[in-house]
């Protein structure tokens, strides 16, 4: 039997402040599982994948701030794409 480790991040670190794209992503049923695991590890792919659908508001201030969100957690998600294969852990 061969051990292997893989290294992640907590998605609380992804959406630091980011609390409205949060929500939009949990409710926006994402392809991953949820409840009672230990960890469920997704990669940045299939956060961005999810943002990149969603149906914002084409003009509002809830809207302007949404997009200020969904900037900022691209942004982090490229960072840790430059870092290597890394996961986002969403139950922790």
């Amino acid at each position: 039997m061969k051990i292997q480790t893989c290294a992640f991040v907590a998605a609380s670190e992804v959406f630091d402040e980011c609390l409205l794209v949060w929500n939009l992503f949990c409710n926006s049923d994402p392809n991953c599982s949820w409840g009672d695991n230990n960890r469920t590890l997704i990669t940045g792919d299939v956060i961005r994948g999810v943002l990149e659908l969603l149906d914002l508001p084409e003009s509002s201030e809830k809207w302007t701030e949404e997009q200020r969100q969904v900037e900022k957690v691209f942004t982090r998600l490229d960072l840790l794409f430059t870092l290597g294969d890394l996961y986002i852990d969403l139950e922790n």
